[in-house]
């Protein structure tokens, strides 16, 4: 059964899996959402709606079992992501080290790098094998400097964002992606211990 990329989580089946926006949304999104409030998601999740056949995106995914989230999980053939989105007022600065919000050292770099290793152990856990997965920032913000890059997660703003994972050199063939996705897709994957 072929899977629309840009449909996922919207109620395709693939065996008992389901894929869908609205599957894993928190009540916070789903609260924000019915108020007609702004989210950090909203401007992120509409550039990663746009993604080439052959990746998928889930959205507001909870993990373990004290109520955290993923904001955007990412499968394609360049690797798999997490993405932490931020949507800041004034400038930030990129360091290899750190990121500062108006001046004032954040905890955002380690918090993506965290939620990614994290997200490797789930999905490894699932497949029964090593998935490496990659932390992404995408900040919507006034103005960025980046002094150098992190290496191990990437930082930009949301187009910029995009567009550095569907550059990523291919490191999965297409079975690989799907195998990845249905996984993704499995409430249970993101709960095991």
């Amino acid at each position: 059964m072929a899977v629309d990329p840009n449909e996922q989580w919207a109620r395709v089946e693939v065996g008992d899996t389901r894929l869908g926006r609205q599957a894993g949304a928190s009540a916070r999104t789903f609260l924000a959402r019915f108020l007609g409030l702004r989210t950090d998601e909203q401007p992120v999740g509409g550039w990663l709606g746009r993604l080439p056949e052959g990746w998928f995106v889930f959205h507001d995914i909870p993990v373990g079992h004290r109520g955290a989230t993923v904001d955007h999980v990412v499968i394609g053939p360049g690797g798999v992501f997490t993405v932490n989105t931020k949507h800041l007022f004034g400038e930030i600065v990129v360091y290899p080290r750190s990121i500062t919000h108006e001046g004032i050292k954040t905890d955002y770099l380690s918090k993506a790098s965290a939620e990614a290793r994290r997200a490797a152990r789930f999905l490894s856990t699932a497949i029964g094998r090593k998935v490496p997965v990659r932390g992404v920032l995408a900040i919507l913000a006034d103005e960025w400097t980046i002094v150098d890059e992190p290496p191990d997660v990437l930082v930009r703003g949301p187009r910029g964002a995009k567009n550095l994972m569907l550059n990523q050199p291919p490191v999965f063939r297409p079975s690989d992606v799907m195998v990845l996705a249905v996984a993704a897709s499995k409430s249970r994957t993101w709960t095991r211990p």
